[in-house]
């Protein structure tokens, strides 16, 4: 199966669903992939998401309903995100409608992160109020898998995610032996990036949305997803307009991202070397899926121009690497 497979879905069909089940209307499309994402409202106060997946194969309800379940568990313990509402026609925050899934969403608290002003990863605030948020995160997905162990497993493994990309991606003897482990994993977000949050300073933590890569894994594999990004920007600079990017400071922001996780309560001392092998997988994720990706987008897709500077950027390391010499013993 494509990584970007995208079935059409009927608009109409999808706003008359959303009036009859919440009373909302559906705007504009903000998103379309494996799922659809519409901004509706109520009124002209009241603002909402309106996520529909297209399932025709059957295999996206369990997934639905376990991602809805946890992110109202995880609303009604106080960690900021974006809650499920139930249908006033089922009374479930998960609607069935032929092929189709629909679920309502409110919107995020905050403001909205500006990607290239570059705040999120130098304001320090804002950094260790992620690691807050990463570690509450963490410590409630724990208590939920004891209190819902069968709704908990429905997560998928991270070797399963985007068609198996990481599929026989080789992983450290000490990390194995710590897969089976629920103190070191469990379900977690998976895609932790300012893309995917806003900011809300009133609680000094993000509300994190896009919960498509739910999965279970490390849990310090979701504070790679942030540090990595960081390291790319530092490294190869902005995806954007591929120029330098002077404020990412990989080494500083993974101090104040682990200062915040560190200082929640019950959150013993992250292991630096087992997170640095979790942002090496997180490297290899980068560098499989858009080197598939490339061989399936068109030049036009919105996704080809990042995957072809993922791509440029470790065949640049790589070369570099192929080319520095080898220390003679001298230099050792």
């Amino acid at each position: 199966m494509p990584l970007f497979e995208t079935i059409p879905v009927d608009v109409e069909q999808v706003r008359q669903l959303a009036r009859d089940h919440w009373g909302v209307e559906v705007g504009e499309c903000i998103k379309a992939s494996q799922n659809h994402t519409f901004l509706a409202n109520k009124g002209s106060t009241e603002r909402f998401v309106v996520r529909v997946t297209p399932d025709p194969e059957n295999k996206r309800f369990d997934c639905t309903e376990l991602e809805v379940a946890l992110l109202n568990y995880l609303h009604d313990n106080k960690l900021p995100v974006c809650a499920a509402v139930k249908s006033s026609v089922t009374t479930s925050a998960v609607v069935r409608d032929g092929s189709l899934i629909i679920c309502l969403f409110t919107f995020a608290t905050g403001e909205p992160v500006v990607f290239t002003d570059w705040t999120w990863m130098t304001n320090r605030e804002i950094v260790v109020g992620l690691g807050r948020w990463l570690a509450r995160l963490h410590k409630l997905t724990r208590r939920f898998a004891q209190e819902q162990p069968v709704l908990a497993a429905r997560a998928r493994h991270w070797t399963t995610l985007h068609e198996g990309v990481l599929a026989g991606v080789e992983v450290d003897e000490r990390d194995s032996k710590t897969a089976a482990d629920p103190f070191y994993f469990g379900v977690i977000h998976g895609d932790v990036n300012p893309s995917n949050y806003y900011w809300d300073s009133t609680v000094g933590m993000p509300c994190m949305f896009d919960w498509d890569q739910l999965q279970q894994s490390w849990f310090l594999y979701d504070l790679s997803a942030p540090i990595f990004g960081v390291i790319s920007l530092e490294r190869h600079g902005s995806p954007i307009d591929r120029s330098i990017v002077p404020q990412a400071n990989s080494k500083l922001y993974t101090t104040w991202l682990l200062e915040g996780y560190e200082s929640e309560e019950g959150v013993v001392a992250v292991d630096r070397d087992a997170l640095q092998r979790m942002v090496l997988i997180r490297r290899e994720l980068y560098k499989r899926f858009c080197r598939k990706a490339l061989l399936e987008l068109p030049a036009e897709h919105p996704m080809a121009q990042f995957c072809q500077f993922v791509t440029d950027s470790f065949d640049k390391e790589e070369k570099e690497t192929l080319l520095r010499p080898t220390p003679s013993n001298s230099d050792i």
